[in-house]
């Protein structure tokens, strides 16, 4: 072998070993990108439940990421009832690597769609239940828009929407808010940024898509009481008609 050739032969493992992270991302590397974990999922599961979702519920997640909320409610809900939105594909292709997640996608034929419109019609499906986690809060100005009404359009009578948000009014719970409480208005989506929406200006929009919005700022107290860094609002919608039950819940008028 001529030295030029084994100084190949060397390079070769030190060059895979640099494009690895690049070229096949990991878990670790899906973490880093969504900035949650299996506590965020589990707190989110438990957020889910308490408005009421059972196993026989039919839910669409909305930014499904790696799946940390999703594989909780793969194994929860029954057979067909799960579908996972992200345009994302890498991030949940790297949760499926583990052989027992694909079994369990396999065994409870949970979906997925790519669309990067939040739609997810296509499917046939009318969901008792949408959740979206860290969406809204980096959603262009004109997104807010579109994500309530393809929801709106694959939302069954008595459904909610149960979605995290940043208001420009902040919170107590670690958001300031933006520096004049009015909407960031921005044109792109905002990523790793974040984007924020006055509560009167989600609640006007979810009117017009013939919505009702209601903020329970308690899901925030006890979300931020394990995960302190995500002091996200959170925020019900539902069909004008009936209006949901909501135990402290707060119903925001149109102003």
């Amino acid at each position: 072998m001529q030295p030029t050739d084994l100084l190949k032969e060397l390079a070769r493992p030190t060059v895979k070993r640099l494009l690895k992270p690049v070229l096949r991302p990991g878990i670790e590397d899906a973490d880093r990108y969504v900035a949650t974990d299996d506590v965020s999922g589990q707190l989110q599961f438990e957020l889910l439940k308490r408005q009421g979702c059972r196993p026989d519920s039919k839910v669409l997640e909305i930014g499904c990421g790696n799946l940390h909320a999703g594989i909780l409610l793969i194994q929860y809900l029954e057979k067909g009832s799960y579908v996972g939105v992200d345009p994302n594909k890498w991030l949940r292709q790297t949760a499926m690597k583990n052989r027992r997640v694909r079994q369990l996608v396999k065994e409870k034929q949970a979906r997925f769609l790519g669309v990067d419109d939040f739609d997810a019609s296509e499917l046939g499906i009318k969901f008792d239940f949408a959740l979206s986690h860290s969406v809204l809060s980096h959603c262009a100005h004109w997104q807010l828009e579109i994500f309530l009404r393809n929801l709106g359009r694959v939302l069954a009578p008595g459904g909610r929407i149960l979605a995290s948000i940043r208001l420009a009014e902040g919170n107590a719970h670690g958001s300031s808010g933006t520096p004049d409480k009015e909407d960031s208005r921005d044109e792109n989506w905002q990523y790793p940024g974040v984007s924020w929406f006055k509560l009167s200006t989600v609640a006007k929009t979810a009117e017009e898509q013939g919505l009702t919005a209601v903020h329970v700022p308690e899901y925030t107290e006890f979300y931020t009481k394990t995960r302190p860094n995500e002091y996200h609002d959170w925020l019900v919608f539902s069909w004008k008609r009936p209006r949901p039950p909501m135990s402290n819940g707060l119903a925001v008028g149109v102003k």
